[in-house]
């Protein structure tokens, strides 16, 4: 009974998770038939493969993978720092075990040489019989926690990439689907949104999606079934089905469970939703497409919900880290999206843009940057009206500290305050101008402002306009208000054709529009957030609960219009 609590004890505490495949090599077949016993008995999922010789030993190897390799020093046809030797080549990291019973240290000095993982002397067996099976499963985990973190660190070096290079949503959810197929060997990987009338559709997709043809149909809501990805959309909760079971048994987690109640069964609700039909119907097809496990997970950012990421594995389980590595996925990826739509919602290129100069030294913005230094740039992607007397321009300034910032601000009478951000280079600051300012000229005459550039105490405006006609409206109206301003370049660009239906911008109220600006370009949205509520309201000259009902109005209409897209 004794013993018994002790092996219970040590599998407990030594056991490496998942199943271990090892491979025991010693030329005397009676030990390692002996060894092959005890590591059984110590591990309840561990198997025991056996050769008897060197050449033997790597034609095990190239036909298959074992996490551990045991060897006797003493082989028929060599040694087992032979045997390393052969292994380090190819395999540099691969866990093996050297078994000797001449206690030599010289022995021992060579295979550190030839970075053995362990080393055991066969006289320490006979007094401690566990021996063995503690270090094996020691090096064993060890091997596998090294190679999950390299795993890991290849994924979000992976991820880092797709979100830089991806310039659509489209793009980046295509990259992402076939990274989880290509690099984590899962079967099917996608993503799922809601159309504008409320049914699921895949966004993304990669590997074999014959499945998802036989369980989406078309115009299916997300209260319709009980299919991972579908119910994650209903319920906003991660959803394991893992293994799948044919008749329905396998739990999901418990949020999830009691979400998706009240997903099915509003306070409205007058009909039973009967998941049990459907839920069969998805599960008979992933078993017939070979799918052993699912996984979904909401995409979300900011309490804004833009789809579901799922993963269909053959297999029948998923580990912890890869739970974690989905949900750091699909919160990368609500990120990327909001910033993505966000940004091109707001700054869509119209049909002409313009640059346009103004050296006139009663501009706020020339007349601060002629007190910095020469090497100063100031940029201003954001411009919002505070009120009829003044305006915030949200400004990053390069090639100037944040001391002299301050002082030329207090020396330009047009600057009624400024208020630094964030220092270094750049620094970002908030500056509250005197009107008129050219920015607000050129929506007055209905100019699109993109950009403003000061250099050398000259500025430069970046717009747009609907039509080239517009142009010489603007050079009038900009040339009535500063002496000075004159339009440098005129051009078309076909690239960014405008977007005629202006998405939910168009439902936009002014200030609601002042609002999602200004969050966006402060930093709001940004991992780790740069401002809160509070500040921003302050930018504005508003309540805090006033800015957030905007903030959260203005939320609602854009994506509304872009998810359903």
């Amino acid at each position: 009974m004794t013993a018994l609590n002790t092996d219970t004890r040590l599998n407990d505490r030594y056991a490496p998770p998942g199943t271990v495949d090892a491979l025991l090599v010693d030329d005397d077949e009676t030990w390692a038939r002996t060894q092959r016993r005890v590591l059984e008995r110590h591990y309840d999922a561990v198997s025991v493969s056996t050769t008897h010789t060197l050449q033997d030993a790597l034609y095990a190897l190239e036909t298959g993978s074992p996490d551990c390799l045991i060897c006797d020093y003493q082989l028929g046809d060599g040694t087992g720092l032979e045997l390393l030797e052969a292994i380090r080549r190819d395999h540099p990291k691969l866990p093996f075990v050297l078994v000797t019973g001449q206690g030599d240290e010289s022995v021992a000095s060579a295979a550190i040489r030839e970075h053995v993982t362990d080393y055991v002397r066969k006289d320490e067996l006979a007094s401690q019989p566990d021996l063995l099976a503690t270090r094996v499963a020691s090096v064993v985990e060890a091997y596998r926690t090294e190679q999950a973190l390299e795993r890991e660190r290849r994924s979000k070096e992976a991820l880092r990439r797709l979100v830089t290079a991806s310039t659509t949503r489209q793009e980046l959810g295509q990259g992402v689907c076939q990274h989880f197929v290509d690099e984590h060997r899962y079967a099917f990987a996608w993503i799922g949104v809601l159309n504008r009338n409320g049914a699921v559709v895949p966004f993304a997709t990669a590997g074999d999606d014959s499945y998802l043809e036989a369980v989406l149909e078309p115009g299916t809501k997300p209260d319709d079934g009980a299919e991972p990805a579908v119910t994650s959309l209903a319920c906003g909760d991660t959803v394991v089905e893992s293994p799948i079971d044919p008749v329905g048994e396998t739990p999901v987690s418990v949020d999830a469970e009691s979400r998706i109640e009240d997903a099915k069964l509003g306070p409205d609700s007058s009909e039973e939703i009967d998941g049990d039909q459907s839920g069969a119907q998805w599960r008979h097809a992933a078993l017939e497409h070979g799918i052993g496990s699912a996984m979904a997970v909401p995409i979300e950012h900011n309490g804004v919900h833009f789809g579901v990421l799922a993963v269909y594995n053959d297999e029948v389980s998923f580990d912890g880290q890869a739970r974690e590595l989905l949900s750091e996925y699909a919160e990368t990826i609500g990120y990327a999206f909001q910033a993505t739509e966000w940004r091109r919602a707001l700054f869509s290129s119209a049909i002409t843009p313009l640059e346009i100069t103004v050296a006139d030294e009663f501009s706020a913005l020339v007349a601060l940057s002629r007190k910095l230094t020469r090497t100063a740039t100031i940029e201003v992607e954001t411009v919002i009206p505070r009120n009829d007397d003044e305006v915030l321009y949200l400004a990053s300034i390069s090639g100037a500290s944040a001391n002299s910032l301050e002082d030329a601000g207090e020396a330009v009478v047009s600057v009624r305050s400024l208020e630094v951000y964030e220092t270094g280079d750049p620094v970002r600051c908030g500056l509250i101008v005197e009107t008129p300012v050219p920015e607000t000229v050129l929506v007055e005459v209905g100019s699109r402002f993109r950009r403003t550039v000061v250099a050398d105490g000259q500025m430069r405006i970046f717009a747009s306009v609907q039509a080239t006609e517009a142009v010489r409206p603007v050079i009038d109206r900009l040339e009535d208000a500063f002496a000075d301003a004159s339009v440098t370049a005129v051009w078309s660009d076909h690239s960014h054709p405008e977007d005629t239906d202006g998405g939910g911008l168009e439902r936009l109220t002014d200030r609601q529009r002042q609002v999602l600006e200004l969050a966006l370009d402060a930093g709001y949205f940004e991992r780790p957030r740069r401002h809160n509520t509070g500040e921003l309201a302050a930018m504005l000259d508003i309540s805090r609960a006033t800015f957030t009902q905007h903030l959260r109005a203005a939320q609602s209409k854009v994506f509304e219009d872009l998810i359903s897209e």
